[in-house]
């Protein structure tokens, strides 16, 4: 079992990102991407989504990404969790979605790996740990 990184305490100087994360669920299994190996956490898998652009609101922002990282779109999102969590290097305040009426098969459309898989599978790799509250919630949920 890989699991979850341990951080360690954040630069004074370091940024504070604002994400939007896209939950998606098809028959009991989330899908997860795997962040290119020279990208912040490199390697890990993580639930789609991105940056929150300048000006732009956190639903807009999961719509947005949800197409462009994985070609999909969604008739609702509904805020299941909000947290801030602190890297080294930066600090992220995090948006999680559920996306429903998903309409598009998922893919990697940024050269990512993609994968569905259940929420018992999530302990077996590597993932962010900003999303271990959240991967909880779906143990929780799903089983």
């Amino acid at each position: 079992m890989e699991g979850r990184k341990k951080e360690k305490a954040r630069s004074a100087e370091a940024p504070l990102v604002h994400v939007a994360v896209g939950i998606i669920l098809r028959e009991n299994r989330v899908l997860v991407a795997r962040r290119p190996d020279g990208a912040h956490l490199g390697g890990d898998w993580e639930f789609p989504g991105g940056a929150i652009g300048p000006g732009e609101e956190p639903e807009a922002a999961v719509r947005r990404e949800l197409e462009e990282e994985v070609g999909v779109r969604f008739e609702k999102a509904t805020l299941i969790h909000r947290q801030r969590h602190l890297y080294t290097d930066r600090e992220v305040d995090l948006h999680f979605y559920l996306c429903t009426g998903i309409t598009g098969e998922p893919s990697g459309r940024e050269g990512q790996e993609t994968r569905w898989v259940s929420a018992s599978d999530l302990d077996h790799l590597r993932t962010p740990a900003a999303n271990e509250q959240v991967i909880r919630m779906l143990q929780d949920q799903l089983g």
